[in-house]
């Protein structure tokens, strides 16, 4: 059962923070170094003063970055800068952005998940509950379970998508998109962003009902929802610590965008482009191109067509378009996994190409990350990514491996059968912004 329910949130009071463009921020995972400064340049109640304190040399355990995120969080409510609203709502939240010069609407609510477990293989079914899509890099959860022991704040959205082929929550969520938004702001990024408050009871007991007996499964935030697991069961007297705030997205929602994400191979010791194609070449059919143009053309209408497809840059003054020619192939490298995710792009380019030719399993993934260092840079296929990490092979990486996206049936499947994708399989885009409601639990 998925117990959904409303919450009274706190928000940037207009009374006190003109601007809420200027305190918003994006989620804490990808804001790093120039770009904290720049969001803490803001304003001094930007979000990211919270979700990015950094930490100093005179540290101590009395006094650090997660104690001053504390007491930043507590100036701000005592300000009057956050201000709790009076009454417990369901709040709309509505994001409109362009991917291929397409303009997109992609909106859902975000309110209190109770939590549990993910759920696993033999489940009864059908299946209600939470369930996980993919593995998430061994990152040390420590960082946030420290700033969640001092602040009992969830600042943070974790992003969950849900079956609603009817529409049902949707509807309810349309009425209220008629009012005026409670915030209404457009980030660096072109992408706006708004808010409204579901405060209606019938609505609101509607939106639980619906949600009772569906699944939801977590798109973004595996780590916080780890997290959140961990302190609630630290705080076992803390009545709020068995909920997390979250953003619910339907997943028939025509603006639910998954990119890919691409990989940037380096740091190979022996690696060579002639033994790499060699292998290739077995599994796959490779057409060669003398631009990027044409492997992406390639890629494309191989994905329409529901073929594997692959692009390949190794600067050698060609780009590759590589084709898987049979499937079963996976069959004897994942015997104990599913047709579904034995299907899927990023498992085949996973077990044939990085770990099979070029060595890079599962402990040298783990190594990988989204901004350097390891054997695997993950690029997000958006705005110039792809033309940087071509540049990074010109400098000096080994190769960069390009892929098509990951389909919202295919997140539906593997998750359904309980089971994981690969490590940054999807990119829901665009991310859920931080900032816009506060949960605060009573201590």
């Amino acid at each position: 059962m998925v117990r959904v329910m409303p919450f009274k949130a706190y928000r940037y009071d207009p009374n006190v923070v003109q601007d809420h463009a200027n305190v918003m921020a994006p989620p804490y995972d990808v804001i790093k170094g120039a770009k904290v400064d720049e969001l803490q340049g803001r304003s001094r109640y930007n979000v990211a003063w919270v979700t990015k304190n950094k930490p100093r040399e005179t540290d101590t355990p009395e006094n650090n970055q997660y104690t001053r995120a504390r007491d930043i969080m507590n100036a701000w409510v005592a300000e009057g800068a956050l201000k709790q609203d009076d009454k417990e709502c369901f709040y709309v939240y509505g994001q409109n952005f362009t991917v291929d010069r397409k303009e997109l609407f992609r909106f859902g609510f975000i309110g209190l998940l109770f939590l549990e477990e993910f759920g696993k293989k033999g489940a009864k079914e059908p299946f209600t509950g939470v369930l996980q899509h993919e593995e998430t890099l061994p990152k040390d959860i420590q960082d946030r379970l420290n700033l969640y022991r001092q602040t009992h704040t969830q600042e943070g959205q974790i992003f969950v998508i849900y079956p609603d082929h009817e529409g049902l929550v949707d509807k309810v969520l349309k009425k209220y998109m008629r009012h005026k938004p409670k915030t209404d702001i457009i980030d660096m990024d072109g992408i706006r962003h708004r808010l409204w408050a579901v405060d209606g009871e019938e609505d609101k007991a509607s939106i639980s009902r619906t949600m009772a007996d569906r699944y939801v499964i977590i798109a973004d935030g595996h780590h916080r929802y780890k997290t959140a697991l961990a302190f609630r069961d630290e705080n076992p007297s803390i009545e709020g610590a068995r909920y997390r705030m979250a953003t619910f997205i339907n997943i028939g929602n025509p603006g639910l965008v998954i990119l890919p994400t691409h990989r940037l191979v380096q740091n190979l010791e022996d690696f060579s482009q002639v033994k790499l194609l060699s292998g290739i070449r077995e599994h796959f059919d490779v057409a060669e191109f003398p631009d990027k143009e044409g492997m992406f053309a390639r890629m494309n209408d191989m994905f329409r067509k529901g073929s594997h497809s692959f692009g390949l840059f190794m600067n050698d003054g060609k780009f590759y378009c590589l084709t898987l020619k049979d499937l079963s192939v996976m069959d004897r490298l994942l015997p104990d996994k599913s047709p579904q995710l034995r299907s899927l792009d990023v498992s085949i380019l996973h077990s044939l190409v990085l770990d099979r030719l070029l060595g890079i399993g599962k402990e040298k993934l783990a190594q990988g990350t989204m901004g350097g260092g390891g054997y695997v840079i993950y690029i997000k296929g958006i705005g110039d990514a792809v033309d940087e990490s071509l540049q990074s092979v010109r400098d000096g990486a080994q190769a960069v491996l390009f892929m098509n996206p990951t389909r919202i049936t295919e997140v539906e499947a593997v998750a359904g059968n309980f089971e994981c994708m690969p490590q940054k399989s999807t990119f829901f885009h665009p991310k859920v912004w931080t900032g816009f409601t506060f949960n605060r639990l009573e201590r």
